[in-house]
């Protein structure tokens, strides 16, 4: 963008001021509500907004140093609450605790490969532009959106199944038998 060294140092702190701001407020809105789903998809469509402002600027950020800098405060805004909401979402959706714990780790190890991908995506040959990895990240923003709504609707999908098979559910096993099933028993309800 242009920036001396100084200037680069003393203006990639407020990202990350807002970023904290915004996984602390999406964190407490989403418990407010009990509910994982909006928090997961406002801030990936916030990511996608972010990106698409930058590939719009095709290259010229130095010119527009203002509007790419909103653009880069505003994808950290989006990228720091994702994570939160997700692992809450896995974690309570997932029993017994051997289950929740593996769910999680798999989780972490997949959301850790991104930034493998992320090193790989901004490619020197396109700079500035960098079609590449702007694209890239607005699709992994809009790929996040239709799962984060496709694990909604199989959530409640699933509770609505289970409702109908609880009191023959009862009548069937003991309550340590449904306790052990996990998430798989007729009397675990899922977490939206």
């Amino acid at each position: 963008m242009g920036f001396s060294n100084t200037n680069a140092q003393l203006t990639s702190a407020p990202p990350y001021v807002f970023a904290a701001i915004s996984a602390i407020c999406f964190a407490k809105l989403s418990d407010r509500f009990y509910w994982r789903m909006p928090f997961v998809i406002i801030p990936m469509t916030i990511i996608m907004i972010a990106y698409a402002i930058l590939m719009s600027l095709n290259g010229q950020l130095a010119t527009h140093k203002g509007v790419a800098y909103f653009s880069i405060v505003l994808a950290v805004i989006g990228i720091y609450p994702i994570q939160a909401a997700a692992a809450s979402w896995n974690a309570n959706n997932l029993a017994p605790s051997s289950r929740r714990a593996i769910g999680i780790a798999l989780m972490n190890a997949a959301g850790n490969v991104g930034g493998i991908a992320g090193s790989f995506m901004y490619l020197a040959s396109e700079a500035p532009k960098y079609y590449t990895g702007f694209g890239l990240s607005m699709a992994f923003g809009a790929t996040g959106v239709l799962v984060a709504l496709c694990l909604e609707w199989s959530y409640k999908h699933a509770n609505a199944r289970k409702a109908k098979i609880v009191e023959e559910a009862k009548l069937k096993y003991t309550e340590e038998e449904l306790f052990d099933m996990g998430d798989k028993s007729p009397l675990f309800k899922h977490v939206l």
